[in-house]
């Protein structure tokens, strides 16, 4: 997964709560009041995620330095305490302290969210925790924090409310000042690719109408884009759905290829049956990355599924937080059988083979809500069976399948 060319196959969850990122919004909207259910798998990512990348690469950094950008950072709290992104992230900043320094930049444009997010960042470095609160748009700020991240890996969150930064900052000026190296210089990035923004502004193509700032608006998507082939694929799909499917595959694919990344494109929706709100976009240029990647993913989505349990009734016998556990345990056997299938079906076409080598295949139709425990898992159930001379013990990503 090193090369440009290969993409992770959607992982998609469908989600309810907010359709958009909470960032971009003043904290006095009723947005800030609490968490919704959506944000919870998106700082769930986030804090499944950040640690692991930050121990591994931190390594290769001096003085394990680790540079986290929050382009969008919001007021960093919800108004009932709730952690926003910054505030999770600061909490796993203290925790790795002792090993790593997480060197947190947190850019926020709204007045009022910046001036929270200022006395939070505050809080945390007088408690030694290197952060730093940026007031106005990225674009701004961008250019200096990335010559301070020289020399170390970076993990940037862009979480926009509608469009974020353009094409050419996110492939020229963050992955290009940064060259194609990983290590010290790993670069990575979890975007929202906002599908209500792709088709709102579609939708202006095909308007005979007299839109106040129509062109400059469809401008505006052609930057986020990087160009106006958004155009002919909106115009060519059969629905919006199409649509916003196409241009994001489309997008993922372009960034990738520019950058050398791989990419996993993540389906965020409000209910199952909704269309899709959002895409979250993760590039990396190393394989590492998408395995740790997937376990935060399928870490996270336990407490999405948590989050969205009904509250207990009043005089109820039975609630859905008693079954909740037991679900979770059938969902695992569920993944564990798929992964089989899979795992037989390369046995017949490759004979052997490794699992690293292999990933997306052998995660087909489970990908982004089984994790590595589940592959191990089916592996060893193989080996009992006499299915395979691989007993699943040992580096799960060098195990070599073989055929019986």
């Amino acid at each position: 997964m090193d090369g440009s060319d290969e993409v992770l196959e959607d992982a998609v969850l469908d989600l309810s709560g907010e359709s958009a990122g909470e960032k971009g919004l003043d904290s006095s909207s009723p947005f800030f009041v609490s968490k919704k259910a959506a944000a919870v798998l998106k700082h769930e990512i986030l804090k499944q995620y950040v640690v692991p990348f930050a121990s591994k690469v931190g390594r290769y950094a001096p003085d394990g330095r680790v540079v986290y950008l929050d382009g969008y950072a919001g007021p960093g709290r919800y108004e009932d305490g709730t952690p926003g992104s910054p505030a999770l992230i600061l909490d796993e900043a203290a925790r790795i302290g002792g090993f790593r320094q997480l060197d947190c930049y947190f850019i926020e444009k709204q007045r009022k969210s910046y001036s929270s997010l200022a006395k939070l960042v505050e809080e945390a470095q007088q408690k030694g925790i290197s952060a730093h609160a940026l007031r106005g748009k990225v674009e701004k700020h961008l250019g200096q924090v990335l010559e301070r991240a020289q020399g170390a890996p970076l993990f940037a969150f862009l979480d926009p409310f509608g469009l974020g930064v353009s094409y050419d900052s996110l492939t020229n000026q963050i992955f290009g000042s940064r060259g194609w190296a990983t290590g010290r210089h790993a670069t990575e990035i979890l975007l929202n690719f906002n599908a209500n923004a792709v088709r709102r502004i579609g939708g202006y193509l095909n308007s005979s109408k007299d839109i106040p700032g129509k062109e400059a608006t469809l401008e505006a998507m052609d930057a986020a884009c990087g160009g106006s082939w958004w155009r002919d694929e909106f115009r060519a799909s059969a629905d919006n759905v199409e649509a916003v499917r196409r241009i994001t595959n489309e997008f993922s694919k372009r960034v990738g290829q520019a950058v050398g990344a791989s990419s996993w494109r993540i389906a965020v929706r409000n209910r199952a049956h909704h269309q899709v709100a959002y895409y979250l976009l993760y590039f990396t240029r190393h394989r590492d990355g998408a395995w740790l990647f997937g376990d935060a993913v399928s870490l996270a989505q336990v407490e999405w599924r948590r989050a969205c349990l009904p509250p207990p009734e009043e005089d109820a016998l039975f609630s859905a937080v008693d079954t909740f556990d037991e679900e979770e345990k059938q969902r695992e056997q569920e993944w564990v059988a798929t992964i089989r299938r899979n795992i037989q079906g390369l046995q017949q076409k490759l004979g052997a083979f490794t699992v690293d080598a292999h990933l997306p295949q052998i995660m087909s139709g489970v990908l982004g809500e089984a994790r590595q425990k589940h592959i191990r898992a089916a592996v060893k159930e193989l080996y009992k069976e006499g299915k395979t001379g691989c007993n699943g013990v040992g580096d799960l990503r060098k195990l070599r399948i073989t055929a019986v």
